[in-house]
């Protein structure tokens, strides 16, 4: 999928993250700010058992979506889709297929690995392992950790666990995602992405959905690295 103007050449903003986390929904929203700026990124679904991004748009192609919910099919995928190119891209990674990416990077994916922006939301304290994982394992691929304030109060008593304190010792980007308000349930609801919210006939709608937007631009206005914009 593609829109107007070129986004920040070669880099793949990898979406990694325990199940729950807020993952799928920061990919598409990044994915949606992206579109609402026109500018050409492609969308890479690569969580067999759940399409989120296939979902919310409609018009990717299907080979940008992995099927195959084999272990050995991913890193295929990856070589051949994501990084067949020198494109821009959103990948929105299966929880717990980040194992099988992490081995790659570091046996035959280093070639790569400095195009690469893991970005891991984290709303509970269950996700700081797999964030730890990644962060502490990724080569020379760049980490920026988003606390995902959805989570409400999972979400604070996962920053206020020692095991986060050490690990934003070793990560130096992180970010705050606030929590998005009613609009959030009705994009979820439709399967419909704010920047398409915007274009609709509900004026509460469209309001709700370009301040979902602002708030996604403020979440990475400080991380310039870890934006396609």
């Amino acid at each position: 999928m593609t829109t107007n103007k070129a986004a920040s050449s070669g880099k793949k903003y990898i979406f990694a993250a325990a199940g729950g986390g807020g993952k799928s929904t920061l990919a598409m929203l990044m994915t949606s700010t992206a579109i609402f700026k026109k500018l050409e990124i492609d969308i890479f679904d690569v969580e067999p058992a759940n399409p989120t991004l296939r979902r919310y748009f409609k018009s990717m192609p299907p080979e940008h979506a992995l099927e195959d919910d084999r272990p050995e099919a991913v890193v295929p995928f990856l070589e051949s889709r994501v990084f067949g190119s020198n494109r821009p891209a959103v990948v929105d990674l299966g929880a717990n297929m980040e194992g099988h990416v992490l081995r790659w990077i570091n046996d035959r994916g280093a070639a790569v690995a400095e195009d690469i922006r893991f970005i891991i939301p984290l709303s509970k304290r269950d996700g700081i392992t797999a964030a730890a994982r990644i962060a502490l394992n990724c080569g020379a691929a760049s980490v920026l950790l988003v606390h995902n304030e959805a989570g409400g109060l999972d979400a604070e008593a996962a920053i206020a666990d020692p095991a986060f304190a050490r690990l934003t010792e070793e990560v130096i980007h992180f970010a705050r995602l606030p929590q998005l308000g009613t609009t959030m349930a009705d994009v979820h609801r439709t399967s419909t992405p704010p920047h398409l919210m915007l274009a609709g006939k509900n004026r509460f709608e469209a309001q709700g959905a370009l301040t979902m937007i602002r708030a996604v631009e403020e979440t990475f206005s400080d991380h310039p690295d870890f934006r396609p914009w």
